[in-house]
């Protein structure tokens, strides 16, 4: 059932920039070039966010070597519409207000359709609304579809995540780290630790194409890593925004992957955490693993790029490959502790399969086995 990773690319930013013109003054990951032209409202930001990853030659290379089954396209969006059109972005006077003139066009189908034109010839086009884990639930559904034909997997996602509504939106909820929070408690962005922890919303994209195995043979090609199984499910709880402590919903979503990949729990040293920092979060996602793996070693990205929301699972698949390519994990950033299990220091990979989990607003939780290639 494996596929085969052969392109991949990701936008992100490093840099924070507080806006402090907000409802909830707060520090953001953003690219400012993707707002140049907004208020004119010709031009959309996910839209600009997306042909950052986009790259001409890949896109080439795509239309000029066809699949040799069936090619499907997803779109992997976290929302059925991009946030900037949101009623309750009623804040005129910011970097980030703007109205965009061809409503249509924030549908997120609509632009996978238009997208998708552009890239191949698609047999199947589908968007993914599934919240946070929508970039690493679709690696389920590419796999489900080889059952069906389908030799090639373009993914695209982005979501339009630093925006005025959805800055609103976790300001008024907390999950975020804002101003007024750092400068009561002085933390800064981490995860499981005791001391900082939480994240700044980001602006990210990413994007994949996934191959068969004969496909990757027919065109000689040398992938990144080899995806061996992928899982989605659900967490029976009370709270639609909320998390079991026990880590119920993390433990199914990597028992699951595991089974259908048929890997041994042994196998996987090394963890891709969807590390938001949260208290909730750090109990959460620290129990599901614990219960399901033996030796691992595990990293989170968020205090490096923000939280790119839809687009993260995928997006800091990418960027640890990338690491493992050189044989390297990175600790995660602003730990106060020691700890080798969830790293406060870079360390060398240990051999073995990674895993990279995800958890998503509304009792979702998804996982995926690499195995990478080094």
């Amino acid at each position: 059932m494996s596929l085969f990773l052969t392109h991949g690319d990701t936008a992100y930013s490093t840099k924070t920039e507080l806006f402090d013109e907000i409802i909830h003054p707060q520090r953001v990951h953003w690219l400012p070039e993707t707002y140049q032209r907004a208020k004119t409202g010709f031009t959309y930001a996910p839209h600009i966010l997306a042909d950052m990853v986009l790259r001409p030659e890949k896109i080439s290379w795509i239309r000029e070597n066809p699949s040799i089954g069936k090619t499907a396209f997803i779109l992997a969006g976290g929302n059925q519409h991009f946030a900037g059109i949101n009623p309750r972005d009623n804040q005129k006077d910011t970097r980030l207000h703007y109205i965009y003139k061809f409503l249509p066009f924030t549908l997120t189908n609509v632009y996978a359709g238009r997208i998708a034109q552009q890239i191949c010839d698609p047999d199947h086009i589908s968007t993914d609304a599934t919240a946070c884990v929508s970039s690493l639930k679709v690696l389920q559904d590419c796999m489900m579809l080889k059952a069906y034909g389908f030799t090639r997997f373009i993914i695209l996602s982005v979501e339009d995540a630093v925006t005025n509504s959805v800055l609103e939106f976790f300001g008024d909820s907390g999950a975020c780290l804002t101003k007024k929070k750092e400068d009561d408690l002085g933390i800064l962005p981490s995860a499981f630790d005791s001391k900082n922890g939480g994240f700044y919303v980001g602006q990210g994209a990413a994007f994949a194409v996934l191959m068969t195995e004969d496909e990757v043979n027919h065109y000689g090609l040398h992938p990144k890593a080899r995806l061996i199984s992928a899982y989605h499910c659900a967490e029976k709880a009370n709270n639609a925004i909320g998390q079991r402590e026990d880590g119920k919903g993390y433990a199914d979503a990597i028992q699951g992957a595991l089974t259908y990949g048929e890997v041994n729990a042994s196998e996987v040293t090394i963890v891709k955490t969807h590390g938001t920092g949260t208290p909730s979060n750090n109990v959460s996602e620290k129990a599901g693993l614990q219960a399901v793996l033996k030796d691992f070693v595990a990293t989170s990205f968020k205090q490096k790029i923000g939280h790119t929301m839809g687009a993260s699972g995928l997006l800091e698949t990418l960027l640890l490959l990338d690491n493992l390519a050189y044989g390297v994990i990175p600790g995660i950033l602003n730990r106060t502790e020691e700890d080798k299990v969830f790293l406060s220091e870079d360390c060398e990979a240990p051999d073995g399969l990674m895993l990279s989990v995800a958890a998503g607003m509304g009792n979702v939780y998804s996982a995926a086995i690499f195995e990478p290639v080094r």
